[in-house]
């Protein structure tokens, strides 16, 4: 028996049991979202193959700015780049200063170094000018 069957044998068997059923099924899907019990692999995407590689960097000026999600749009040439920031990316500013996701301001001049991932670009650096 394996151990994650042998875990939900135990919590059933326990005074647990009387535990919600959500409880249960949220456990149970959190275990088959990891691929620890039998899931139907054929469903599932295969992000496994798709390979974050290195984008290079841009320069250009801030179109559009979504706080709320934390992307915003930079017009290098001809053409628009809708970037994805993470808690991970780095700000820079004038004279190294601090800067955060609120100083990205529409009509601000930026050089971003990024990654890519499918066809989203994720900003590593962000230079503001």
């Amino acid at each position: 028996m394996s151990r994650i069957v042998f875990a939900f044998a135990l919590l059933a068997a326990s005074p647990c049991a009387a535990l919600p059923h959500a409880v249960a099924a949220a456990t149970a899907e959190r275990f088959v979202a990891f691929g620890s019990i039998g899931a139907d692999q054929g469903n599932m995407p295969d992000t496994a193959q798709v390979r974050t590689k290195d984008a290079g960097s841009i320069e250009g000026d801030v179109v559009s700015v979504d706080y709320r999600t934390s992307h915003f749009s930079v017009k290098a040439g001809a053409t628009t780049y809708d970037v994805v920031v993470l808690p991970s990316t780095d700000f820079q500013g004038r004279n190294n200063s601090f800067r955060g996701m609120t100083d990205i301001k529409k009509g601000a001049h930026v050089s971003v170094m990024l990654s890519q991932r499918a066809a989203t670009y994720v900003a590593q650096i962000i230079y503001l000018r």
